[in-house]
């Protein structure tokens, strides 16, 4: 996707997300995309940390957020 981009540090390592709003519209993207492709990203980020840190969900817990963030009925 034209106007997402990682920043690397010395190391080549990502640690950083470049997002050209400007890009995306003139690409035909809307406000209402990139607040989806920020979420979407925010849940990745959500899974990655908790694998990171061993902290895993029950089956219950894990309903109750999809159901909160209206995912599931």
């Amino acid at each position: 996707m034209t106007g997402i981009n990682f920043v690397l540090n010395d190391k080549g390592e990502k640690t950083a997300l470049l997002i050209d709003l400007a890009q995306l519209k003139q690409d035909g993207r809307s406000e209402t995309d990139v607040m989806e492709f920020m979420e979407d990203l925010e849940d990745v980020l959500a899974v990655e940390l908790s694998r990171q840190t061993n902290e895993y969900s029950n089956w219950e817990d894990a309903k109750k957020r999809l159901r909160d963030k209206g995912v599931i009925d």
